[in-house]
């Protein structure tokens, strides 16, 4: 029986099971996405049952040679991170995205340093658009489609402040034909999401519009519950 010991981990979602279980879908530093069974957590006199919800970092161990794996072990670590208002719905978005975009048993450390880090930013409930068009960059770089936001595509030019461009996806940046079907955005803009510092309301619009457009296409018509309980 395949054993795993003291796995730092995220709880991403969570389902009942029977009476007193609960089938949770885990993001773990080593293993990606994993489903796992909590059996009897749900009981009064559960000792793990207390630790065993989302945005809390926990070390978890299992057993299981099956796709879903059982339980052993939970113990929180670090501080709690408590989300609440925006920040908790943002987080639930974050989630999403990794139940959708992530293949199970697939290991992504350096995503899972980025989630770390943007559930204790969302917990300030500060800057959230900045934090999530942080993380999302690094999510599309992890499963193979990061953005080219230095040059614009297929040459050395560098992207000029004072210019309006467009993302086509698949390629890259390339310069506005001012067309009416484009959706245009400023080199500025770009600049800024680049280095993770955006600050006008433009800047904010039109990145969340080109990282929605992104995420969407890699969702494939997938729906995020997370966009209808924010709106």
């Amino acid at each position: 029986m395949n054993r795993v010991e003291h796995q730092q981990a995220f709880i991403l979602k969570s389902q009942s099971y029977k009476e007193n279980s609960v089938i949770h879908q885990m993001f773990s530093i080593d293993y990606g996405v994993v489903s796992i069974i909590s059996k009897g957590s749900k009981a009064k006199i559960s000792k793990i049952g207390s630790v065993l919800h989302p945005f809390r970092q926990l070390a978890v161990s299992w057993v299981g040679k099956s796709d879903l794996k059982t339980l052993t072990s939970s113990e929180q670590l670090g501080e709690l991170n408590t989300l609440k208002g925006n920040g908790l719905y943002c987080g639930f978005y974050v989630n999403e995205l990794i139940l959708n975009l992530l293949h199970k048993f697939d290991g992504h450390p350096v995503l899972f340093t980025a989630y770390q880090q943007v559930m204790y930013q969302l917990a300030s409930n500060e800057n959230l658009q900045n934090h999530l068009r942080e993380f999302e960059k690094i999510l599309l770089q992890e499963i193979g489609y990061g953005l080219q936001l230095d040059h614009v595509a297929n040459s050395d030019a560098p992207i000029d402040a004072d210019l309006d461009y467009t993302y086509v996806i698949g390629k890259g940046v390339v310069e506005s034909s001012f067309s009416s079907n484009e959706q245009r955005i400023s080199g500025s803009t770009l600049h800024n999401l680049r280095d993770n510092c955006l600050a006008t309301k433009q800047e904010l619009i039109q990145a969340k519009k080109l990282m929605r457009r992104l995420i969407d296409y890699q969702l494939d018509g997938k729906i995020l519950k997370s966009r209808e309980l924010f709106l």
